[in-house]
């Protein structure tokens, strides 16, 4: 594949992402499907538990949007930092599994991730962001 033809699997990832479409953004991942965040002690492992983390998070974050800023790529790795937002209406998973109720605190956080894709599909994701930031904006953060 061509970066360009990446860079639309991307681009397509997205589109769900801010629909919501839970079935069309994990077909986008291969079945062996790694996703590396700051968010998750251990890495994503399986289109099964991507859907799960990302059902999860919108059920926190229903009015969630994702925003491409920019993308680059050279073989089969692309590079994509957007801008996501949202507001905390529902129990957010925390570290070890406990639920942190909603404080109706909104978040606006940039991210970086770098993709691998193999076969038009994902096949590896490491995401970058500020996650202490982040949960300062919902009120959780020290002071």
């Amino acid at each position: 594949m061509t970066v360009a033809e990446n860079l639309r699997v991307i681009d397509s990832g997205i589109d769900a992402l801010n629909a919501h479409d839970w079935v069309r953004f994990v077909g986008l991942h291969a079945e062996s499907i790694t996703d590396v965040n700051p968010a998750t002690p251990e890495p994503i492992r399986g289109r099964d538990a991507l859907r799960e983390y990302y059902e999860q998070f919108n059920r926190a974050f229903p009015d969630l949007r994702t925003r491409k800023d920019g993308s680059f790529g050279q073989g089969d790795w692309v590079c994509l930092e957007t801008t996501s937002s949202g507001t905390h209406k529902g129990p957010l998973l925390g570290p070890g599994g406990h639920a942190i109720p909603a404080t109706g605190n909104s978040f606006r956080m940039k991210v970086a991730g770098v993709f691998k894709l193999e076969r038009r599909q994902i096949t590896e994701v490491h995401e970058y962001f500020d996650l202490a930031g982040f949960m300062a904006q919902l009120g959780l953060g020290s002071k």
